[in-house]
């Protein structure tokens, strides 16, 4: 019997530390432009249905325009209310300010930063206009994509 590879340690790590806080769903945010946040979005979804404790949904708000936000809200709502934790990737707040209410929609967020390529500003912008209490805190990603480093905010 083959037993296929579960995610990454990397990964679990991260699941289970943004566990430590309750939540129901939870926006993946990059700082700056060329920052994935499928990848980050999909790997938490992986690990966390592998986990098996609930079912984890995985929700794109990425390109979404102002007059498709009220979808993705609602979309967040009905997920909650069967039970799902909800991972929803957004852009990057200074690409898409659409973005905004549809992570005020979540029950917190996580911000994703590159090392030696996010810009200190766009983190702290993105950190003010979220407002920092909304945040549980903030994943460094180094050249492979891994996740590298999970402080607070």
């Amino acid at each position: 019997m083959t037993v296929a590879p579960g995610p990454d340690i990397d990964w679990q790590r991260l699941w289970f530390a943004t566990r430590e806080r309750q939540w129901t769903s939870l926006a993946i945010i990059p700082s700056d432009s060329g920052i994935d946040a499928r990848r980050i979005a999909e790997s938490l979804v992986e690990t966390g249905r592998i986990h098996g404790e609930r079912p984890v949904s995985l929700l794109s708000g990425v390109g979404v325009q102002l007059a498709g936000v009220h979808q993705i809200v609602d979309s967040i709502g009905e997920m909650n209310a069967r039970g799902d934790w909800v991972v929803v990737q957004v852009d990057p707040i200074s690409d898409n300010p659409s973005a905004v209410p549809i992570v005020h929609a979540a029950s917190t967020a996580l911000l994703v930063v590159r090392l030696g390529e996010s810009l200190l500003g766009s983190a702290r912008a993105t950190i003010e206009i979220i407002g920092r209490e909304r945040f549980l805190g903030s994943v460094v990603l180094g050249d492979s994509g891994r996740p590298l480093i999970r402080a607070t905010p």
